[in-house]
């Protein structure tokens, strides 16, 4: 059975007022926006500027992180076989009001993005990876695990904090800047604060083609491409123990 959408406007009010830890801004009426702090709008043209998919009728999609469902919601609008997650139960979050409201069928899994992988989750044509990578403790690892999932010549979309102060934007070379407990922003999540170059390279470092990259407004925002790279493969094997130095397979690098 179809779930169907709610209209009322009074219905979709309560909805909202009746949950105050909502993160995204998510329009669900004209005049009915949810009172979050995350610039969803703006975040969606700027990605769509940068090439997401304005149709995404056979694609595969992952929404690593994806909270109150603003791109999850979007990406299902878009056609997309979508798939939510994010370590929070959805209680914790608006995504099962936002369900309610938009009739979705959109699924919201909790998954760790470090568990990640192609035998339990299959591949995705396009991963949104927004948001997230600057709380992760091991940004390589949770990239590695994105990568394992992505489709040869797929497209992942990743948002960052960007670093802190202009010395450390403005630099050619590739810097992580760290952040111990609630140092940035009062939040002690976030822990990593990448310059441009800093998260261009990592990204490549774990097979990724970048396509794009800017800074907006104190984040960066990044479009790149699966790509397989043996030389790249064996060192991640070789950091995760799944190959030993000195063995025949280093011979062809």
């Amino acid at each position: 059975m179809t779930a169907q959408r709610i209209t009322d406007t009074e219905t979709i009010r309560a909805l909202v007022d009746g949950f105050e830890g909502w993160y995204h801004q998510i329009e669900f009426a004209p005049g009915i926006v949810t009172p979050g702090q995350h610039p969803s709008k703006r975040m969606l043209q700027n990605l769509d500027e940068m090439g997401l998919p304005g149709d995404c009728t056979g694609l595969r999609v992952l929404d690593v992180g994806c909270r109150d469902g603003f791109f999850t919601f979007e990406m299902e609008r878009r056609d997309a076989d979508i798939l939510g997650i994010d370590y929070a139960v959805p209680e914790a979050t608006g995504f099962p009001i936002g369900a309610k409201i938009f009739g979705s069928h959109a699924p919201y899994r909790i998954e760790n993005v470090y568990h990640l992988n192609p035998e339990e989750h299959g591949h995705f044509d396009v991963v949104l990876f927004l948001g997230v990578i600057y709380h992760l403790r091991n940004p390589l690892l949770a990239l590695d695990a994105v990568r394992s999932v992505t489709k040869p010549g797929g497209l992942i979309f990743v948002t960052s904090q960007l670093a802190t102060t202009q010395e450390l934007q403005e630099l050619t070379e590739p810097v992580w800047q760290f952040c111990p407990r609630d140092w940035l922003c009062g939040d002690a999540s976030n822990k990593w604060a990448p310059n441009v170059p800093g998260l261009k390279k990592a990204v490549e470092e774990c097979q990724f083609e970048v396509l794009a990259c800017t800074d907006v407004e104190q984040r960066i925002l990044l479009k790149a491409r699966a790509i397989s790279d043996a030389s790249l493969e064996f060192h991640r094997k070789l950091d995760a123990s799944e190959g030993k130095w000195g063995t025949a397979d280093v011979l062809d690098l």
